[in-house]
């Protein structure tokens, strides 16, 4: 049995290594996990190009105040002239015409500078979305990274329990040989020894599994199953006396959460898209040039003409020119709206972040006992263990001093894990998107 529990897992990781198709001693750590996943996620690539796609909007605006030039030319055939036509195409029936326009905006009352500054605000929110894309994504990576070394330390535990199992075996066979104990004790053990292997398959396969998830985040193009770094002995649980406060987080999310700091940029671009309403009721200077030839045919150098001047246009704010009117009471709707919306975000915020401190006074004192249940179902199993070599104990006692033991140290490591896995959700629910290792 315990040939075949080894092969299992050495074919296992001879798995991981062909899918990864790199050196077996390579591992990766959790700060390249998060960077490999941020660099490969296709929704940042993607909010990336709609960012300079907003850039490109601030410079067509520039363009508001160039002239706009436009040309035509015709040519066509008459059946007759008139008068005045006559004295411009002669005796000819043909005619050709063609004309230049030149367009310029003089002045829009400050419409241009509200809708660049309002592209400009689109560009932070759009910025502000991809520090949730990121927030989210390095919570996604450190949630299954965490999830694996749970699943490892299993894995160490089971293994560990394997090998004390067998050598509980080897004194029951050997007492049973000189005929101190029956043969039942002999079978008890075995069949926890079996127990024991089929909780270590579940964990391997759990292993496995994780790895696989957290292969498909790092590496989308590639996906395969990875190795990590990182041993629960050598994770620092210092931060248990850490003191957390409730206003404080509560302050930190309202200030640097992207959604929240998101909203209030759309309640900024709403009222810009307000402005710009109101504005489209105000009249526009501008200028403007023609220039035309026409002759009976081609090349023409004569019957020249030219027109330029200066208009207004006003746009009267009755029947069809009273929409602007619905379009500010519209943003003025979509304020609210964003406001109520802001609002119940940030209660869910607080409530999961109440809910995660108090996980993590629950982890603290779950630390706790479950190291004290350690100590005690070691010194328990010792003292079993002593007495039933020396002949005077019960194979159950030491069968169950070891499954409590196991499993207190299964619990002990997992909440170990847990704790470090509810501060990085602290960091997730508080909006930081930097990698913090």
């Amino acid at each position: 049995m315990k040939t075949k529990a080894v092969l299992i897992y050495i074919l296992l990781l001879i798995c991981i290594y062909s899918a990864a198709g790199q050196d077996p001693g390579y591992v990766y750590n959790l700060k390249q996990l998060i960077d490999s996943a941020l660099q490969n996620n296709y929704l940042i690539k993607a909010n990336e190009k709609q960012s300079a796609v907003k850039q490109s909007d601030i410079e067509l605006l520039r363009l508001t105040y160039q002239p706009t030039i436009s040309a035509s030319a015709t040519a066509s055939v008459w059946k007759f002239l008139l008068p005045n036509k006559q004295r411009l195409l002669g005796n000819s029936l043909t005619d050709v015409y063609t004309d230049i326009s030149v367009y310029q905006t003089i002045y829009e009352w400050g419409e241009n500078k509200v809708r660049k500054s309002a592209i400009k605000d689109e560009i932070l929110l759009n910025e502000e979305i991809k520090r949730q894309l990121r927030s989210t994504i390095i919570w996604g990576v450190e949630d299954t990274y965490y999830e694996i070394l749970k699943a490892e330390s299993e894995v160490t535990v089971h293994h560990n329990t394997l090998y004390q199992l067998r050598t509980h075996l080897r004194y029951a066979e050997a007492l049973y040989k000189i005929g101190k104990v029956s043969g039942v004790d002999v079978l008890k053990i075995n069949v926890q020894i079996s127990v024991e292997e089929k909780a270590l398959q579940k964990s391997v396969n759990s292993v496995l599994a994780h790895q696989i998830k957290l292969g498909r985040l790092c590496f989308p193009e590639r996906p395969h199953p990875l190795l990590i770094e990182g041993h629960i002995d050598t994770i620092s649980t210092s931060n248990l006396s850490r003191i957390l406060i409730p206003d404080s987080l509560y302050k930190q999310t309202l200030d640097n959460h992207p959604s929240i700091k998101a909203a209030n940029l759309k309640i900024t671009l709403e009222d810009k898209q307000k402005e710009i309403a109101r504005l489209l009721n105000r009249p526009e200077l501008y200028s403007y040039g023609n220039g035309t030839w026409e002759h009976g045919y081609i090349p023409f150098g004569k019957n020249f003409n030219y027109n330029i001047g200066v208009g207004i246009r006003y746009t009267i704010p009755y029947f069809g020119g009273s929409g602007y009117k619905t379009k500010m009471l519209q943003s003025d709707l979509r304020v609210e709206q964003i406001n109520d919306e802001k609002a119940q975000l940030f209660v869910d915020l607080l409530r999961e972040i109440d809910i995660t401190l108090n996980e993590i006074k629950d982890i603290k004192e779950e630390i706790s006992n479950n190291k004290k249940i350690i100590d005690l179902a070691r010194e328990t199993l010792e003292n079993a263990s002593v007495l039933y070599q020396g002949g005077q104990g019960t194979i159950i006692d030491v069968l169950d001093a070891q499954t409590i033991l196991s499993e207190a140290t299964i619990n002990y490591q997992k909440s170990t894990i847990a704790f470090l896995q509810a501060f990085s959700k602290l960091r997730y629910l508080t909006g930081n998107d930097n990698n913090p290792y």
